[in-house]
């Protein structure tokens, strides 16, 4: 598994050149680190999770379950 993001942190980080996914792959590339087919893969390049979820909000959802729950009779009377 090849991380674009981190080597393009760290490409950042020790010459301070901001450079796009893009540009990282073709680097990789140039340099045979990748081969072509890995460079042509579609999913190397990390292009969010909006296909995966509906939003990109980190939250969850919580239902009541009480319906679920059956009361006893005992229960009614307390």
């Amino acid at each position: 598994m090849i991380n674009l993001i981190y080597i393009r942190a760290a490409i950042r980080e020790r010459t301070g050149r901001e450079l796009t996914l893009e540009a990282v792959r073709d680097y990789l590339l140039q340099e045979k680190l990748i081969t072509p087919a890995e460079a042509a893969d579609k999913d190397l390049i990390f292009r969010g999770y909006d296909e995966f979820f509906d939003t990109d909000e980190a939250s969850t959802k919580i239902e009541s379950i009480e319906y679920l729950i059956e009361k006893e009779a005992s229960d009614e009377d307390e």
